[in-house]
């Protein structure tokens, strides 16, 4: 019996009969029992290469930004929320993780700014109000980077309360914002997967608003209002691809550190011989 993962892009409805699905902004994974029929649409791997294939991403060598931690940290939310029915797939995240803290620190330190906050940064720099739309990891990672030089932040979101005030930013409900209207030129950035319908509804609260940040993967398929200067994500990535010789060479050397873990992984002792009956359990 072998252990086998596919992945496609957000937005195909990935959904393997059986399987355990890891959803990131760019693309959705699914950890796939023996046996279940796997769609042809999709790239799939098995054993030492899902692996390999996992740390990489995990790595964030899967990236446009090479190096990047926000996937990491979904990594390590997604390992979090695994039940105890999934005990191969527990055992094997803990172990990816350990691996990739390796591979961090000893082959991907010194690649520059690898964060979207800092990519974000720049180009709010002369706006005195950003309205951030969204509350999970990403919206997280890049509020630090907006705060401060004066700069009103407002959180826009679908929860009932969340305790980021202390932080310095205002915390809006979409659902609670009629009425409210903003003097003064502001900038948005898009850090969560609502509609581009919902985008031009929260722009209309803004008097000056001239820019537009849209961090969605699905702004391809469903992109947002014209009327805004727009920076997407393919912008950030492409201001971010003049990796150095040094870093292609780091790359290749975390590369190769990466089939060795897969390698030691699929082959250690302990490895049950019957394969992975319970990763999708």
């Amino acid at each position: 019996m072998e252990f086998s993962l596919v992945q496609s892009v957000p937005g195909q409805g990935l959904a393997v009969a059986g399987g355990v699905v890891w959803r990131t902004c760019l693309r959705e994974i699914a950890f796939v029992a023996d046996g279940s029929p796997v769609p042809v649409t999709v790239n799939a791997f098995q054993n030492e290469a899902a692996y390999a294939h996992l740390l990489e991403v995990i790595c964030g060598l899967g990236s446009p930004i090479i190096g990047e931690t926000e996937v990491m940290c979904q990594f390590k939310a997604f390992a979090a929320g695994l039940t105890a029915e999934h005990t191969t797939l527990k055992d094997m995240s803990e172990r990816l993780l350990a691996d990739a803290r390796t591979v961090r620190a000893r082959y991907l330190t010194g690649l520059g700014s690898r964060s979207y906050g800092s990519a974000v940064r720049r180009h709010i720099k002369d706006f005195g109000r950003v309205s951030l739309v969204g509350t999970g990891m990403l919206a997280q990672e890049i509020l630090p980077f907006v705060l401060g030089d004066g700069r009103a932040v407002d959180l826009w979101g679908r929860r009932e309360s969340i305790d980021w005030n202390s932080t310095g930013a205002t915390y809006r409900r979409f659902d609670f914002s009629d009425g409210l209207r903003f003097e003064g030129r502001s900038a948005m950035i898009v850090a969560a997967p609502v509609s581009a319908t919902q985008i031009a509804k929260l722009q209309q609260h803004y008097v000056d608003a001239g820019r537009l940040i849209d961090l969605r993967g699905e702004a391809r398929t469903d992109p947002p209002p014209a009327s805004l200067s727009l920076i997407t994500l393919d912008d950030l990535f492409a201001e971010m691809q003049t990796a150095a010789e040094a870093t292609e060479r780091k790359v290749a050397v975390a590369r190769e550190a990466i089939r060795r873990c897969a390698d030691a992984y699929v082959t250690r002792a302990k490895l049950n011989p019957s394969g992975w009956h319970d990763l999708c359990a």
